[in-house]
Protein backbone atom coordinates (compact mmCIF):
# COMPACT_ATOMS: atom_id res chain seq x y z
CA UNK A 1 0.00 0.00 0.00
CA UNK A 2 0.83 3.41 -0.57
CA UNK A 3 2.75 5.09 3.14
CA UNK A 4 -0.15 6.08 4.84
CA UNK A 5 -0.01 9.06 7.51
CA UNK A 6 -2.83 8.99 9.95
CA UNK A 7 -3.06 12.98 11.40
CA UNK A 8 -5.41 13.11 14.59
CA UNK A 9 -5.83 15.89 16.87
CA UNK A 10 -8.18 18.48 18.43
CA UNK A 11 -8.53 21.90 17.09
CA UNK A 12 -5.05 22.29 15.93
CA UNK A 13 -5.32 20.38 12.99
CA UNK A 14 -8.86 21.23 12.01
CA UNK A 15 -7.33 23.12 8.80
CA UNK A 16 -4.50 20.83 8.53
CA UNK A 17 -5.92 19.53 4.61
CA UNK A 18 -6.90 22.99 4.02
CA UNK A 19 -4.82 24.70 0.72
CA UNK A 20 -2.00 26.07 2.99
CA UNK A 21 -2.25 23.43 6.08
CA UNK A 22 0.65 20.78 6.75
CA UNK A 23 -1.70 18.02 5.67
CA UNK A 24 -1.91 18.92 2.25
CA UNK A 25 1.66 20.07 2.18
CA UNK A 26 2.49 16.44 3.00
CA UNK A 27 0.14 15.47 0.14
CA UNK A 28 1.66 17.64 -2.37
CA UNK A 29 5.27 16.69 -1.27
CA UNK A 30 4.54 12.80 -1.13
CA UNK A 31 2.13 13.24 -4.48
CA UNK A 32 1.54 9.20 -5.11
CA UNK A 33 3.86 8.05 -2.75
CA UNK A 34 1.52 8.62 0.72
CA UNK A 35 -2.18 9.34 1.53
CA UNK A 36 -2.88 11.64 4.14
CA UNK A 37 -5.89 11.02 6.49
CA UNK A 38 -7.18 13.54 9.10
CA UNK A 39 -9.24 12.29 11.90
CA UNK A 40 -10.33 15.82 13.64
CA UNK A 41 -11.86 16.62 16.85
CA UNK A 42 -12.60 20.35 17.57
CA UNK A 43 -12.92 21.37 20.70
CA UNK A 44 -12.20 18.11 22.10
CA UNK A 45 -9.76 17.31 25.05
CA UNK A 46 -7.05 14.60 25.05
CA UNK A 47 -9.48 12.64 27.17
CA UNK A 48 -12.53 13.27 25.06
CA UNK A 49 -10.53 11.77 21.77
CA UNK A 50 -9.01 8.93 23.27
CA UNK A 51 -12.92 7.52 23.73
CA UNK A 52 -12.67 7.35 20.16
CA UNK A 53 -9.21 6.08 19.18
CA UNK A 54 -10.50 2.86 18.80
CA UNK A 55 -13.53 3.11 16.03
CA UNK A 56 -11.16 5.42 14.22
CA UNK A 57 -8.37 2.95 14.27
CA UNK A 58 -10.86 -0.03 13.07
CA UNK A 59 -12.68 1.92 10.53
CA UNK A 60 -9.18 2.63 8.55
CA UNK A 61 -9.78 -0.51 7.67
CA UNK A 62 -6.00 -1.17 7.37
CA UNK A 63 -3.27 -0.45 9.57
CA UNK A 64 -1.17 3.72 8.66
CA UNK A 65 2.69 3.65 8.43
CA UNK A 66 2.58 6.95 10.72
CA UNK A 67 0.35 8.92 13.26
CA UNK A 68 0.92 12.26 14.16
CA UNK A 69 -0.60 12.75 17.47
CA UNK A 70 -1.61 16.97 17.81
CA UNK A 71 -3.92 17.57 21.17
CA UNK A 72 -3.66 19.78 24.18
CA UNK A 73 -4.31 23.23 22.92
CA UNK A 74 -8.33 22.32 23.81
CA UNK A 75 -7.43 21.19 27.23
CA UNK A 76 -6.48 24.41 28.29
CA UNK A 77 -8.27 27.14 25.84
CA UNK A 78 -11.74 28.34 27.02
CA UNK A 79 -14.26 30.27 25.80
CA UNK A 80 -17.16 32.59 28.29
CA UNK A 81 -19.23 29.71 27.39
CA UNK A 82 -16.94 27.13 28.08
CA UNK A 83 -17.14 26.22 31.82
CA UNK A 84 -14.70 22.83 31.67
CA UNK A 85 -11.94 23.45 33.76
CA UNK A 86 -8.70 23.27 32.47
CA UNK A 87 -6.95 19.96 32.44
CA UNK A 88 -4.23 19.45 34.89
CA UNK A 89 -0.79 18.79 33.04
CA UNK A 90 -0.54 15.70 34.79
CA UNK A 91 -3.90 14.30 34.19
CA UNK A 92 -3.17 15.58 30.45
CA UNK A 93 0.04 13.21 30.17
CA UNK A 94 -1.89 10.10 31.45
CA UNK A 95 -4.87 10.97 29.16
CA UNK A 96 -2.08 11.48 26.41
CA UNK A 97 -0.84 8.22 27.00
CA UNK A 98 -3.74 5.96 27.58
CA UNK A 99 -4.59 7.70 23.65
CA UNK A 100 -1.36 6.24 22.14
CA UNK A 101 -2.18 3.23 24.03
CA UNK A 102 -5.03 2.61 23.68
CA UNK A 103 -4.03 3.07 19.55
CA UNK A 104 -1.61 0.25 20.09
CA UNK A 105 -4.10 -2.05 21.40
CA UNK A 106 -6.02 -1.59 17.85
CA UNK A 107 -3.21 -1.67 15.21
CA UNK A 108 0.05 -3.36 15.32
CA UNK A 109 2.94 -0.76 14.22
CA UNK A 110 6.16 0.73 15.18
CA UNK A 111 6.53 2.53 18.20
CA UNK A 112 8.76 5.04 15.97
CA UNK A 113 6.07 5.62 13.77
CA UNK A 114 4.36 7.76 15.99
CA UNK A 115 4.79 11.78 15.94
CA UNK A 116 3.39 13.32 19.23
CA UNK A 117 3.42 17.26 18.55
CA UNK A 118 3.52 19.52 21.31
CA UNK A 119 0.18 21.34 21.40
CA UNK A 120 1.19 25.26 19.15
CA UNK A 121 2.50 27.79 21.46
CA UNK A 122 0.53 31.12 21.32
CA UNK A 123 1.37 34.52 20.44
CA UNK A 124 0.12 37.45 22.88
CA UNK A 125 1.35 40.33 20.83
CA UNK A 126 -0.98 39.48 18.58
CA UNK A 127 -3.84 39.98 20.56
CA UNK A 128 -6.30 42.94 20.10
CA UNK A 129 -7.02 44.44 23.36
CA UNK A 130 -4.81 41.43 25.21
CA UNK A 131 -5.64 41.62 28.76
CA UNK A 132 -4.25 38.36 30.87
CA UNK A 133 -3.87 36.01 27.63
CA UNK A 134 -7.93 37.02 26.90
CA UNK A 135 -8.96 37.31 23.05
CA UNK A 136 -12.32 37.73 21.82
CA UNK A 137 -13.40 35.74 25.09
CA UNK A 138 -11.14 33.14 25.28
CA UNK A 139 -8.87 32.71 27.79
CA UNK A 140 -5.67 31.00 26.93
CA UNK A 141 -3.76 29.43 30.00
CA UNK A 142 -0.09 30.12 28.40
CA UNK A 143 2.09 28.16 31.45
CA UNK A 144 0.26 25.43 30.98
CA UNK A 145 0.83 24.78 27.40
CA UNK A 146 4.83 24.61 28.42
CA UNK A 147 3.80 22.02 30.74
CA UNK A 148 2.09 20.24 28.11
CA UNK A 149 5.12 20.27 25.69
CA UNK A 150 6.99 19.00 28.63
CA UNK A 151 4.19 15.88 29.00
CA UNK A 152 4.25 15.56 25.50
CA UNK A 153 7.96 14.97 25.36
CA UNK A 154 7.39 12.61 28.45
CA UNK A 155 4.70 10.16 26.69
CA UNK A 156 6.73 10.35 23.21
CA UNK A 157 10.12 8.74 25.24
CA UNK A 158 8.28 6.26 27.15
CA UNK A 159 6.35 5.21 24.09
CA UNK A 160 9.41 5.15 21.97
CA UNK A 161 7.64 7.72 19.20
CA UNK A 162 9.01 10.83 17.80
CA UNK A 163 8.69 14.15 19.44
CA UNK A 164 8.29 17.60 17.81
CA UNK A 165 8.76 20.46 20.17
CA UNK A 166 6.56 22.86 18.22
CA UNK A 167 7.35 26.01 20.25
CA UNK A 168 10.63 25.04 19.71
CA UNK A 169 9.88 25.19 15.49
CA UNK A 170 7.38 27.84 15.64
CA UNK A 171 8.82 30.84 18.39
CA UNK A 172 12.05 31.37 16.09
CA UNK A 173 9.43 33.53 13.59
CA UNK A 174 6.32 33.80 15.71
CA UNK A 175 5.40 36.88 13.52
CA UNK A 176 5.22 34.84 10.22
CA UNK A 177 4.42 31.60 12.05
CA UNK A 178 0.68 32.87 14.08
CA UNK A 179 -1.62 35.01 12.35
CA UNK A 180 -4.13 37.29 13.11
CA UNK A 181 -5.46 36.79 16.82
CA UNK A 182 -2.11 34.71 17.67
CA UNK A 183 -3.59 31.32 18.00
CA UNK A 184 -3.64 29.52 14.76
CA UNK A 185 -1.15 28.94 12.25
CA UNK A 186 -0.15 31.15 9.55
CA UNK A 187 0.76 29.89 6.15
CA UNK A 188 3.68 29.87 6.51
CA UNK A 189 3.30 28.25 10.15
CA UNK A 190 1.87 25.17 8.14
CA UNK A 191 4.82 25.31 5.97
CA UNK A 192 7.30 24.92 8.59
CA UNK A 193 5.75 22.36 10.42
CA UNK A 194 5.06 20.32 7.14
CA UNK A 195 8.61 20.41 6.23
CA UNK A 196 9.44 19.13 9.96
CA UNK A 197 7.49 16.15 9.55
CA UNK A 198 8.97 15.50 5.85
CA UNK A 199 12.04 14.88 7.66
CA UNK A 200 10.55 12.12 10.51
CA UNK A 201 8.38 10.61 7.54
CA UNK A 202 10.25 7.90 5.37
CA UNK A 203 8.21 6.70 2.34
CA UNK A 204 7.06 2.94 1.15
CA UNK A 205 7.46 1.60 -2.29
CA UNK A 206 4.54 2.22 -4.12
CA UNK A 207 2.21 -0.92 -4.93
CA UNK A 208 1.07 0.24 -7.97
CA UNK A 209 3.39 -1.46 -10.66
CA UNK A 210 4.04 0.56 -14.00
CA UNK A 211 2.18 0.17 -16.89
CA UNK A 212 4.33 -2.45 -18.56
CA UNK A 213 4.74 -4.72 -15.82
CA UNK A 214 0.76 -5.33 -15.72
CA UNK A 215 0.38 -8.01 -18.60
CA UNK A 216 -2.59 -8.67 -20.27
CA UNK A 217 -4.42 -9.72 -16.72
CA UNK A 218 -4.74 -6.29 -15.93
CA UNK A 219 -8.40 -6.41 -14.94
CA UNK A 220 -7.49 -9.09 -12.07
CA UNK A 221 -3.98 -7.51 -11.24
CA UNK A 222 -5.44 -3.87 -10.78
CA UNK A 223 -8.81 -5.27 -9.27
CA UNK A 224 -6.78 -7.34 -6.34
CA UNK A 225 -4.48 -3.90 -5.52
CA UNK A 226 -7.82 -1.66 -6.06
CA UNK A 227 -9.32 -4.07 -2.92
CA UNK A 228 -6.71 -4.03 -0.70
CA UNK A 229 -5.94 -0.32 -0.97
CA UNK A 230 -9.45 0.11 0.30
CA UNK A 231 -10.10 2.42 3.46
CA UNK A 232 -13.50 0.58 3.52
CA UNK A 233 -14.74 -2.95 3.52
CA UNK A 234 -15.39 -4.31 0.02
CA UNK A 235 -19.12 -4.59 1.14
CA UNK A 236 -19.44 -0.62 1.46
CA UNK A 237 -17.55 0.52 -1.42
CA UNK A 238 -20.27 1.61 -3.38
CA UNK A 239 -21.15 3.83 -0.92
CA UNK A 240 -18.07 5.68 -0.47
CA UNK A 241 -17.16 5.88 -4.67
CA UNK A 242 -16.97 10.11 -4.00
CA UNK A 243 -16.50 10.66 -0.14
CA UNK A 244 -13.38 11.94 0.57
CA UNK A 245 -10.75 10.37 3.00
CA UNK A 246 -11.38 12.87 5.43
CA UNK A 247 -15.00 12.65 5.43
CA UNK A 248 -15.43 8.50 5.19
CA UNK A 249 -15.22 8.59 9.23
CA UNK A 250 -18.20 11.06 9.88
CA UNK A 251 -20.19 9.44 6.88
CA UNK A 252 -19.43 6.12 8.15
CA UNK A 253 -21.18 6.86 11.38
CA UNK A 254 -24.10 9.04 9.76
CA UNK A 255 -24.84 6.75 6.64
CA UNK A 256 -24.06 9.78 4.92
CA UNK A 257 -23.53 8.11 1.42
CA UNK A 258 -22.48 10.33 -1.61
CA UNK A 259 -21.98 8.61 -4.53
CA UNK A 260 -23.06 4.85 -6.13
CA UNK A 261 -20.98 2.95 -8.36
Amino acid sequence: MLTRILIIGDSQVESALKTHGFGSILNDRFNGEADVILRKFPGYTAEWIKLLTSSVARNLGSTPDYIIILCGRDDCLRSKQDTRPVTDPEKFRKNLYSLVDKITNEVDMNAERFILLSPFPIHTMRFEGDEGNVFDGVSIDKSTIKEYTEKTKEVAKRVGGQFVDTSALLDRALDANFGKGGIKLSNDGHLNLAEKLVELIELTESPFPSFDKIGNDYVKTLGEINQNCSLVQEDNIAAYTYVSTVDQYSAYLGKTYRGKV
